[in-house]
């Protein structure tokens, strides 16, 4: 098996090199106590573009579009379908309410119309017609909590300029998820398929860092970073957990493709060659954010090595989480308790340090971690901004404290 993983391993790596080493763009038997996720089953265009972002995750979508509705009395239908159609909008699909005494009509908009556009063309061709984005609509729980942009300031909607890059070696990546839709993501699954794996954890990590929502919902921490997401847990045979050998390949891989900050979001035992694999790492450069692990014992590794700064994570009232392993490796403390995040079919609340390190991750990328900034260079900077939690000065629940945002 360890002769055609190591051959499967150096095909991936030498077919992704040239994909992430190129312009961005959307590419598409473990032992005993093997690292796993750290909470795997806790739950420059001048023309302007449709507002895709600000509905994107809260609309129905037609070949990953965002769909658009027209609304008003028979006799409009034509002018709208009309006016619309002579703008370069699609046209999806018609619904009569002869009940109410309106047409309903959904399109897809093109590149060079907005909606707001849109609606001012209606307001002229057919005033008596309404026209907006095609928003879903769920069953009456209540708007998802989202507490996080505010506790760490500047929070979520920062946008990072082109060619800050992170890379992530976590689970399988859904990057077809509406968070996702717009983000600059490459990926590689080290084993081959990754229909055996839930990509619930690595697209949670994702989108905390890359993720697109003007609502802010499931807008990431660093919008506009482009994401190098390594699977190192597909075809290993049993879900949730990878090993010493798969993630040096995905350190190996990702200081090929010159990425210099990579967020670890998962746990296990101390190891020997982990141990030497995360100190060649580090030497050749790499700062690495890892989740101290949830097992409410002592810091997991990678997160306890020296070269890994190891973080924790809090509840909206900033109490520590209180599944979160403790110790002195623990270094900083970050939303991720009750956290809304991207999960299959939209969002969900999670519960674990392996929500809190990508936003760290995020908050590093910001202050050119892995590019001006070395690891020590960014421990005194989030030491520095950092709010103080529980004892004065570091403690070993939440280290120096609450990461804060900067660096837009």
């Amino acid at each position: 098996m360890r002769s055609k993983r190591a051959h499967i391993i150096g095909a991936a790596i030498a077919l992704i090199a040239a994909l992430v080493l190129a312009p961005a763009a959307h590419a598409q038997a473990s032992p005993t106590g093997a690292p796993s996720g750290a909470d795997r089953g806790s739950a420059s265009d001048e023309s302007p573009r449709p507002d895709r972002r600000a509905v994107a995750g809260q609309v129905a979508r037609t070949r990953g579009q965002p769909e658009f509705i027209a609304l008003g009395p028979a006799a409009e239908a034509a002018l709208t379908a009309n006016a619309l159609l002579a703008a370069g909008a699609t046209q999806i699909r018609r619904r009569d309410y002869p009940g109410l005494g309106r047409v309903g009509q959904v399109f897809l908009l093109p590149r060079g119309l907005s909606l707001a556009q849109a609606q001012a063309l209606l307001s002229t061709a057919a005033p008596r017609t309404r026209f907006d984005a095609h928003h879903l609509y769920g069953y009456a729980g209540g708007a998802p909590r989202v507490y996080a942009p505010a506790l760490v300031s500047g929070g979520a909607g920062c946008r990072l300029p082109a060619g800050r890059t992170v890379g992530i070696i976590d689970g399988p990546v859904d990057r077809g998820h509406p968070a996702l839709a717009g983000a600059r993501i490459d990926s590689v699954a080290l084993m081959g398929d990754a229909r055996g794996e839930s990509p619930d954890h690595g697209t949670a990590v994702a989108a905390l860092i890359v993720g697109e929502d003007s609502g802010s919902a499931l807008g990431g921490f660093a919008p506009g970073a482009r994401l190098i997401a390594v699977d190192a847990f597909s075809g290993m045979g049993t879900r949730g957990r990878t090993d010493v050998e798969l993630i040096g390949a995905g350190l190996d891989l990702l200081l090929r493709s010159d990425v210099r900050l990579v967020n670890l979001s998962i746990s296990g035992p101390a190891n020997a060659a982990l141990a030497d694999l995360l100190s060649a790492a580090a030497a050749q450069g790499m700062v690495m954010i890892a989740a101290a692990g949830n097992d409410a014992g002592r810091v997991g590794w990678p997160a306890a090595a020296p070269e890994v700064i190891a973080v924790t994570a809090v509840d909206a009232a900033l109490h520590p989480y209180r599944r979160a392993n403790t110790g002195p490796e623990v270094e900083f403390a970050a939303p991720g308790v009750d956290l809304w995040a991207a999960r299959k079919g939209g969002g969900a609340y999670v519960s674990g340090t392996s929500y809190a390190a990508p936003i760290a991750t995020a908050l590093a990328a910001r202050l050119g971690a892995g590019r001006t900034l070395t690891t020590e260079q960014l421990r005194r900077a989030l030491r520095a901004s950092a709010r103080d939690l529980g004892p004065a000065g570091r403690d070993t629940q939440t280290g120096w404290g609450l990461v804060q945002g900067s660096g837009c």
